[in-house]
């Protein structure tokens, strides 16, 4: 039995309330006495020092003290849980989630095979429990999520935006985005009728309206989607994005762009973007950029690994070949297993690419990720503000899950695993405005935290041994929070 069990904080009754069936009004609360984690080494998410042999007293639902056993005396009788030997951190911050993609082909309009699983159907069964991905969340050591864009129901739902509860990952949700792509395009068809994805961005009213629209139902961004336009309507479209910028600026509402070539992430910049919400890929950034990057004090979120885990997809769909998950603690929705491994669901689009077609869609990402990496270091050598990203509910980009491979690419990127920590934590929370709340460990903030068995400052890719999460000072052993079991060969 595990010295949480021990202490008699908290049961496995509660532990099968709050995971497994959920937690309502009547769910207890965590002991309003205080409780000592012990004998971790402490890394709190401000940069400083960590805290060999530290100590961390929760109380309630936030943190009394952190720090040395001399900073933070335990008082005779306090419930102790000895972490001799592990590591905490805060909570991890994954700044780029959509609560409304599945993590599969079927995830998105353009879907390949919405014969098998039509897109509205998946919606609703999306719809119907959001709280599949705060199970996921969780399980990953993710403490909180900004959903940069989706159906309305990402905004309104309870069930995905109530994050008073220690069953939940903390919520940002922008809602629909606002767009100037045809709205006859494939991927814009297949929405609900009351559930639009997508805003139109045609005339500065439409911007009015659509703004207007996202404060109606309370979403805490704005986000464009702001593709390369037709060289022949640059300037009409980049003047259009610049009224968003203005309006949302009036609204009080951040501006999240979507702009992955130089030149137009440097009009979302000159928008007042506050955040970018991929990395640039089609060239180097240059000092232009840079400059406007750090006049804008805008967040900078890399999303490395999306593009090569839809390139895999598509592939795994034409070889007909099971995708291997990564998923190393048991995070990934059962329902969503059963969908990948149903391979033969996308039978019509077996052989579609040739090995020639196969080689050269890996050689595209590989040299986009080149890109994407080499800005990655510029932007952080010019100080900017980077926040770690993962785009999951994309194809393999799995939520939860995705945050181990994001954290391990900007580490190959050439990152300090320290740095990437940071941006893991404190520069997320503040790129989400929680943190007053979240982000690092100090005393008055919430008690959200997680353990780990190795050191993640000597490689970030032990942020993998996730032995514990704590939520609102809940404190789960991983084992408790995994979704899936693998069998036993």
């Amino acid at each position: 039995m595990s010295a949480i069990r021990e202490s008699g904080w908290k049961s496995g009754v509660a532990l099968c309330a709050l995971m497994v069936a959920g937690c309502g009004s009547d769910m207890p609360g965590p002991q309003s006495g205080l409780i000592a984690l012990t004998g971790a080494t402490v890394i709190d998410g401000t940069g400083g020092p960590a805290f060999e042999n530290g100590v961390i007293l929760v109380r309630g639902d936030e943190l009394a003290c952190v720090g040395t056993a001399a900073d933070c005396p335990v008082p005779e009788g306090t419930p102790r849980t000895d972490l001799t030997g592990q590591f905490i951190t805060p909570g991890l911050v994954d700044a780029h989630v959509h609560f409304d993609q599945t993590g599969w082909l079927d995830g998105r309009p353009e879907a390949l095979a919405t014969d098998v699983y039509p897109y509205e159907e998946t919606i609703q069964y999306l719809w119907d429990d959001p709280g599949r991905w705060h199970r996921a969340f969780l399980c990953s050591g993710i403490t909180a999520v900004y959903d940069v864009g989706g159906a309305v129901w990402t905004v309104t739902d309870e069930q995905a935006t109530d994050t008073d509860r220690p069953d939940r990952a903390h919520v940002r949700a922008a809602g629909p985005l606002i767009t100037h792509v045809d709205y006859n395009a494939p991927f814009m068809t297949g929405m609900l009728a009351d559930q639009p994805v997508f805003l139109p961005m045609q005339s500065e009213t439409d911007i009015v309206e659509d703004i207007a629209f996202l404060q109606s139902i309370g979403s805490q961004a704005v986000k464009v989607w702001y593709l390369q336009p037709d060289p022949a309507d640059v300037e009409r479209l980049d003047a259009l994005l610049m009224a968003a910028g203005a309006a949302a600026d009036a609204a009080g509402l951040p501006l999240l762009v979507h702009a992955t070539d130089l030149r137009e992430a440097k009009v979302a910049l000159r928008a007042g973007a506050d955040m970018l919400v991929h990395s640039v890929g089609d060239q180097p950034v240059d000092r232009e950029f840079l400059d406007l990057l750090a006049a804008n004090e805008t967040f900078y979120a890399p999303t490395l690994i999306v593009p090569g885990n839809w390139s895999e997809a598509v592939i795994a769909a034409s070889e007909q070949s099971v995708p291997v998950i990564d998923d190393p603690n048991g995070c990934v929705d059962a329902a969503l297993r059963d969908r990948i491994d149903n391979i033969a669901a996308y039978s019509d689009f077996a052989g579609q690419l040739s090995p020639e077609d196969v080689a050269a869609r890996r050689a595209a990402y590989q040299a986009e990720m080149d890109v994407m990496q080499a800005n990655l270091i510029a932007v952080y050598e010019a100080g900017g503000r980077i926040v770690t990203s993962t785009d999951s509910g994309n194809p393999l980009t799995l939520h939860g899950a995705a945050i181990n491979p994001e954290m391990e690419a900007m580490q190959a990127a050439g990152l300090p695993a320290s740095a990437i920590i940071e941006m893991s934590t404190r520069t997320g929370a503040e790129a989400m405005g929680l943190s007053d709340r979240i982000g690092t460990l100090e005393a008055g903030k919430l008690a959200d935290l997680i353990v780990l068995d190795a050191d993640p400052r000597e490689d970030i890719a032990n942020m993998r041994r996730l032995s514990h999460v704590m939520r609102a000072g809940f404190l789960l052993e991983q084992s408790d929070l995994q979704l899936y079991t693998a069998p036993v060969e």
